[in-house]
Protein backbone atom coordinates (compact mmCIF):
# COMPACT_ATOMS: atom_id res chain seq x y z
CA UNK A 1 0.00 0.00 0.00
CA UNK A 2 2.86 2.40 0.70
CA UNK A 3 4.31 1.90 -2.82
CA UNK A 4 0.97 2.56 -4.56
CA UNK A 5 0.46 5.64 -2.40
CA UNK A 6 3.90 7.01 -3.39
CA UNK A 7 3.10 6.58 -7.11
CA UNK A 8 -0.22 8.30 -6.64
CA UNK A 9 1.48 11.25 -4.93
CA UNK A 10 4.07 11.49 -7.79
CA UNK A 11 1.31 11.61 -10.43
CA UNK A 12 -0.58 14.29 -8.51
CA UNK A 13 2.56 16.39 -8.21
CA UNK A 14 3.29 15.98 -11.96
CA UNK A 15 -0.21 17.07 -12.94
CA UNK A 16 0.18 20.11 -10.71
CA UNK A 17 3.50 20.85 -12.40
CA UNK A 18 1.86 20.79 -15.85
CA UNK A 19 -0.73 23.33 -14.80
CA UNK A 20 2.09 25.62 -13.65
CA UNK A 21 4.26 25.01 -16.71
CA UNK A 22 7.24 23.69 -14.64
CA UNK A 23 8.72 20.31 -15.82
CA UNK A 24 12.35 20.87 -14.78
CA UNK A 25 13.17 17.16 -15.31
CA UNK A 26 10.61 15.26 -17.28
CA UNK A 27 12.62 12.00 -17.30
CA UNK A 28 11.72 11.61 -13.62
CA UNK A 29 8.22 10.54 -14.60
CA UNK A 30 9.52 7.38 -16.25
CA UNK A 31 9.00 4.14 -14.35
CA UNK A 32 10.06 0.72 -15.70
CA UNK A 33 10.45 2.23 -19.23
CA UNK A 34 6.74 2.92 -19.55
CA UNK A 35 4.48 5.95 -19.62
CA UNK A 36 1.28 4.06 -18.97
CA UNK A 37 0.98 5.61 -15.50
CA UNK A 38 0.84 9.17 -16.99
CA UNK A 39 -2.52 10.77 -17.79
CA UNK A 40 -3.35 11.57 -21.45
CA UNK A 41 -3.06 15.28 -20.73
CA UNK A 42 0.72 14.91 -20.35
CA UNK A 43 1.09 13.38 -23.83
CA UNK A 44 -1.15 16.00 -25.43
CA UNK A 45 1.10 18.81 -24.19
CA UNK A 46 4.04 17.38 -26.14
CA UNK A 47 2.08 16.21 -29.18
CA UNK A 48 2.63 12.47 -28.67
CA UNK A 49 0.84 9.50 -27.17
CA UNK A 50 1.63 6.62 -24.85
CA UNK A 51 2.16 4.17 -27.74
CA UNK A 52 4.84 6.37 -29.37
CA UNK A 53 6.51 6.99 -26.04
CA UNK A 54 6.63 3.27 -25.20
CA UNK A 55 8.53 2.57 -28.45
CA UNK A 56 11.55 4.60 -27.24
CA UNK A 57 14.29 3.44 -24.92
CA UNK A 58 14.99 6.72 -23.10
CA UNK A 59 12.53 9.58 -23.02
CA UNK A 60 13.69 13.01 -24.27
CA UNK A 61 12.01 16.34 -24.56
CA UNK A 62 12.54 17.98 -27.99
CA UNK A 63 11.32 21.26 -29.40
CA UNK A 64 10.93 21.32 -33.18
CA UNK A 65 10.79 24.49 -35.24
CA UNK A 66 9.51 23.29 -38.59
CA UNK A 67 9.40 26.21 -41.04
CA UNK A 68 8.43 28.62 -38.27
CA UNK A 69 5.89 26.34 -36.58
CA UNK A 70 7.19 25.43 -33.10
CA UNK A 71 6.01 22.36 -31.16
CA UNK A 72 7.40 20.41 -28.21
CA UNK A 73 7.40 16.59 -28.10
CA UNK A 74 8.38 13.58 -25.97
CA UNK A 75 10.26 10.82 -27.76
CA UNK A 76 12.98 8.18 -27.38
CA UNK A 77 14.68 8.57 -30.78
CA UNK A 78 18.45 8.23 -31.12
CA UNK A 79 19.28 11.30 -33.29
CA UNK A 80 17.69 14.61 -34.39
CA UNK A 81 16.89 13.21 -37.85
CA UNK A 82 15.26 10.00 -36.57
CA UNK A 83 13.36 12.10 -34.05
CA UNK A 84 11.85 14.14 -36.86
CA UNK A 85 10.93 10.98 -38.78
CA UNK A 86 9.52 9.27 -35.69
CA UNK A 87 7.45 12.34 -34.92
CA UNK A 88 5.94 12.35 -38.41
CA UNK A 89 7.72 15.34 -39.95
CA UNK A 90 8.35 15.33 -43.70
CA UNK A 91 12.10 15.29 -44.33
CA UNK A 92 13.94 15.32 -47.68
CA UNK A 93 17.19 16.51 -49.21
CA UNK A 94 15.53 19.94 -49.58
CA UNK A 95 15.62 20.38 -45.81
CA UNK A 96 18.43 21.78 -43.70
CA UNK A 97 18.38 20.44 -40.15
CA UNK A 98 20.10 22.32 -37.32
CA UNK A 99 20.03 21.03 -33.76
CA UNK A 100 21.52 21.66 -30.35
CA UNK A 101 22.25 17.92 -30.28
CA UNK A 102 25.09 16.20 -32.17
CA UNK A 103 24.10 14.73 -35.51
CA UNK A 104 24.22 11.14 -34.21
CA UNK A 105 22.88 11.62 -30.68
CA UNK A 106 19.63 13.14 -29.48
CA UNK A 107 19.93 14.86 -26.11
CA UNK A 108 17.04 15.74 -23.86
CA UNK A 109 15.76 19.31 -24.13
CA UNK A 110 17.10 19.51 -27.69
CA UNK A 111 16.02 22.21 -30.12
CA UNK A 112 15.68 21.14 -33.74
CA UNK A 113 15.33 23.70 -36.54
CA UNK A 114 14.10 22.52 -39.94
CA UNK A 115 14.41 24.89 -42.91
CA UNK A 116 13.42 24.08 -46.47
CA UNK A 117 15.67 25.00 -49.36
CA UNK A 118 14.71 24.76 -53.01
CA UNK A 119 16.66 25.38 -56.19
CA UNK A 120 15.29 26.62 -59.50
CA UNK A 121 16.88 26.97 -62.91
CA UNK A 122 15.30 29.97 -64.62
CA UNK A 123 15.84 30.97 -68.25
CA UNK A 124 15.43 34.66 -69.03
CA UNK A 125 15.76 36.72 -72.20
CA UNK A 126 17.81 39.91 -71.92
CA UNK A 127 17.87 42.76 -74.42
CA UNK A 128 21.35 44.00 -75.32
CA UNK A 129 21.66 47.73 -76.09
CA UNK A 130 22.97 48.84 -79.44
CA UNK A 131 25.66 51.41 -80.12
CA UNK A 132 24.86 54.80 -81.63
CA UNK A 133 27.52 55.72 -84.15
CA UNK A 134 27.74 59.29 -85.43
CA UNK A 135 29.63 59.81 -88.64
CA UNK A 136 30.62 63.09 -90.19
CA UNK A 137 32.52 66.19 -89.20
CA UNK A 138 30.96 69.58 -88.55
CA UNK A 139 32.37 72.88 -87.36
CA UNK A 140 29.13 74.23 -85.89
CA UNK A 141 26.70 71.96 -84.06
CA UNK A 142 23.92 74.55 -84.29
CA UNK A 143 23.91 74.16 -88.07
CA UNK A 144 23.86 70.34 -88.07
CA UNK A 145 21.21 68.17 -89.67
CA UNK A 146 21.05 64.44 -88.95
CA UNK A 147 20.28 61.62 -91.33
CA UNK A 148 19.75 58.07 -90.08
CA UNK A 149 21.67 55.69 -92.31
CA UNK A 150 20.93 52.51 -90.34
CA UNK A 151 18.31 51.64 -87.73
CA UNK A 152 19.61 50.26 -84.45
CA UNK A 153 18.42 46.80 -83.43
CA UNK A 154 18.59 45.44 -79.88
CA UNK A 155 20.52 42.22 -79.36
CA UNK A 156 19.12 39.29 -77.44
CA UNK A 157 20.84 37.06 -74.91
CA UNK A 158 19.50 34.04 -73.05
CA UNK A 159 20.66 33.53 -69.48
CA UNK A 160 20.18 30.49 -67.30
CA UNK A 161 20.19 31.43 -63.63
CA UNK A 162 20.39 29.07 -60.71
CA UNK A 163 18.46 30.46 -57.73
CA UNK A 164 18.41 29.08 -54.19
CA UNK A 165 15.49 29.89 -51.89
CA UNK A 166 15.20 29.48 -48.16
CA UNK A 167 11.48 29.18 -47.74
CA UNK A 168 10.19 31.96 -49.97
CA UNK A 169 13.30 34.11 -49.57
CA UNK A 170 15.97 34.21 -52.30
CA UNK A 171 19.38 33.69 -50.68
CA UNK A 172 21.68 33.03 -53.65
CA UNK A 173 21.75 33.14 -57.42
CA UNK A 174 24.34 32.24 -60.03
CA UNK A 175 24.50 32.62 -63.82
CA UNK A 176 25.31 29.15 -65.13
CA UNK A 177 24.95 29.76 -68.87
CA UNK A 178 24.78 32.68 -71.31
CA UNK A 179 23.93 32.41 -74.97
CA UNK A 180 23.75 35.21 -77.56
CA UNK A 181 20.63 34.77 -79.66
CA UNK A 182 21.11 37.92 -81.73
CA UNK A 183 23.95 40.41 -81.88
CA UNK A 184 22.94 44.08 -81.54
CA UNK A 185 23.11 46.15 -84.72
CA UNK A 186 24.38 49.73 -84.28
CA UNK A 187 22.40 52.79 -85.19
CA UNK A 188 24.35 54.92 -87.66
CA UNK A 189 23.69 58.64 -87.85
CA UNK A 190 25.21 60.82 -90.54
CA UNK A 191 25.54 64.44 -89.53
CA UNK A 192 25.62 67.11 -92.19
CA UNK A 193 26.68 70.70 -91.90
CA UNK A 194 29.79 72.86 -92.25
CA UNK A 195 32.60 70.34 -92.56
CA UNK A 196 35.57 72.11 -94.13
CA UNK A 197 38.90 70.80 -92.88
CA UNK A 198 42.29 72.55 -92.50
CA UNK A 199 43.84 70.22 -95.10
CA UNK A 200 41.33 71.42 -97.71
CA UNK A 201 43.50 74.51 -98.38
CA UNK A 202 47.19 74.94 -99.30
CA UNK A 203 49.28 74.19 -96.20
CA UNK A 204 51.29 77.33 -95.40
CA UNK A 205 51.36 77.10 -91.60
CA UNK A 206 52.62 80.08 -89.60
CA UNK A 207 53.65 82.30 -92.47
CA UNK A 208 53.43 86.02 -91.75
CA UNK A 209 55.69 87.05 -94.69
CA UNK A 210 53.34 85.34 -97.16
CA UNK A 211 50.16 86.90 -95.75
CA UNK A 212 51.75 90.31 -95.22
CA UNK A 213 52.72 90.37 -98.90
CA UNK A 214 49.22 89.24 -99.88
CA UNK A 215 47.64 92.05 -97.81
CA UNK A 216 50.03 94.61 -99.28
CA UNK A 217 48.63 93.81 -102.74
CA UNK A 218 44.90 94.09 -101.98
CA UNK A 219 42.82 97.19 -102.61
CA UNK A 220 42.85 98.73 -99.12
CA UNK A 221 44.13 101.82 -97.32
CA UNK A 222 47.43 101.73 -95.45
CA UNK A 223 45.57 101.93 -92.14
CA UNK A 224 43.35 98.97 -93.12
CA UNK A 225 46.40 96.95 -94.23
CA UNK A 226 48.22 97.76 -91.01
CA UNK A 227 45.25 96.64 -88.94
CA UNK A 228 44.75 93.40 -90.94
CA UNK A 229 48.43 92.42 -90.56
CA UNK A 230 48.41 93.14 -86.83
CA UNK A 231 45.22 91.19 -86.13
CA UNK A 232 46.20 87.99 -88.02
CA UNK A 233 49.56 87.98 -86.27
CA UNK A 234 47.85 88.42 -82.88
CA UNK A 235 44.94 86.02 -83.44
CA UNK A 236 46.53 83.04 -85.23
CA UNK A 237 50.21 83.75 -85.76
CA UNK A 238 49.39 84.20 -89.47
CA UNK A 239 48.21 80.56 -89.77
CA UNK A 240 45.18 80.20 -92.05
CA UNK A 241 44.85 76.51 -91.09
CA UNK A 242 44.61 77.28 -87.36
CA UNK A 243 42.24 74.74 -85.79
CA UNK A 244 43.33 74.50 -82.17
CA UNK A 245 40.17 75.86 -80.60
CA UNK A 246 36.54 76.57 -81.43
CA UNK A 247 37.55 79.65 -83.46
CA UNK A 248 39.22 79.04 -86.83
CA UNK A 249 41.56 80.52 -89.42
CA UNK A 250 43.60 83.71 -89.78
CA UNK A 251 41.21 85.95 -87.86
CA UNK A 252 39.84 83.19 -85.60
CA UNK A 253 36.27 83.47 -86.77
CA UNK A 254 33.37 81.83 -84.94
CA UNK A 255 32.43 79.02 -87.41
CA UNK A 256 28.71 79.32 -86.59
CA UNK A 257 28.75 83.02 -87.43
CA UNK A 258 30.92 82.39 -90.51
CA UNK A 259 28.80 79.64 -92.05
CA UNK A 260 25.52 81.35 -91.20
CA UNK A 261 26.57 84.32 -93.34
CA UNK A 262 29.00 82.73 -95.82
CA UNK A 263 27.74 79.21 -96.49
CA UNK A 264 29.86 78.58 -99.56
CA UNK A 265 33.13 80.01 -98.20
CA UNK A 266 35.81 77.83 -96.58
CA UNK A 267 36.70 79.17 -93.14
CA UNK A 268 40.29 77.92 -93.56
CA UNK A 269 40.76 79.85 -96.81
CA UNK A 270 43.01 82.71 -95.71
CA UNK A 271 42.26 84.85 -98.74
CA UNK A 272 38.51 84.53 -98.09
CA UNK A 273 38.99 85.52 -94.45
CA UNK A 274 40.98 88.63 -95.39
CA UNK A 275 38.37 89.67 -97.97
CA UNK A 276 35.37 89.08 -95.67
CA UNK A 277 37.02 90.63 -92.59
CA UNK A 278 37.87 93.80 -94.51
CA UNK A 279 34.32 93.85 -95.89
CA UNK A 280 32.83 93.54 -92.38
CA UNK A 281 35.13 96.29 -91.11
CA UNK A 282 33.98 98.64 -93.87
CA UNK A 283 30.34 97.74 -93.21
CA UNK A 284 30.64 98.99 -89.64
CA UNK A 285 31.62 95.88 -87.66
CA UNK A 286 33.07 96.94 -84.32
CA UNK A 287 36.51 95.31 -83.83
CA UNK A 288 36.26 96.07 -80.09
CA UNK A 289 33.54 93.38 -79.96
CA UNK A 290 34.67 90.93 -82.65
CA UNK A 291 38.39 90.92 -81.80
CA UNK A 292 38.47 92.60 -78.35
CA UNK A 293 41.83 91.36 -77.04
CA UNK A 294 43.87 91.85 -80.19
CA UNK A 295 42.21 95.14 -81.12
CA UNK A 296 42.98 96.43 -77.63
CA UNK A 297 46.67 95.66 -78.26
CA UNK A 298 46.44 97.38 -81.64
CA UNK A 299 45.11 100.56 -80.01
CA UNK A 300 47.97 100.60 -77.51
CA UNK A 301 50.46 100.52 -80.35
CA UNK A 302 48.71 102.52 -83.07
CA UNK A 303 45.70 104.23 -81.39
CA UNK A 304 42.10 103.61 -82.38
CA UNK A 305 41.14 103.30 -86.06
CA UNK A 306 40.52 106.73 -87.51
CA UNK A 307 36.85 106.12 -88.37
CA UNK A 308 36.11 104.91 -84.83
CA UNK A 309 37.63 107.92 -83.06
Amino acid sequence: MKTKLAVLVLVVKLIAGVSLGVYADKTSVVKNNTFTDLPDRIYEIYGTNSAEANSCSTVKVVTVNYEGEVQSHLCRSHSPVTALIDLGYSISNKNKITSTSPINLLLSNSYILVESYRTTIDEILIELPYERIIEGNVLCKRLVSEEKEQEGVLGLMTQKIKRVYKGDRLIAEEIIEERIEREPRPEIIIIKGPEDLPDSVPQRGYNCPYWNTYIDNINATEEEKQWLKFIIHCESGCNAESNKSFHKGLFQWDPCLWYTQYVSENIFDGEAQIKITLQKLREGANPNRMWPACHSRYKKQYEELSWLQ
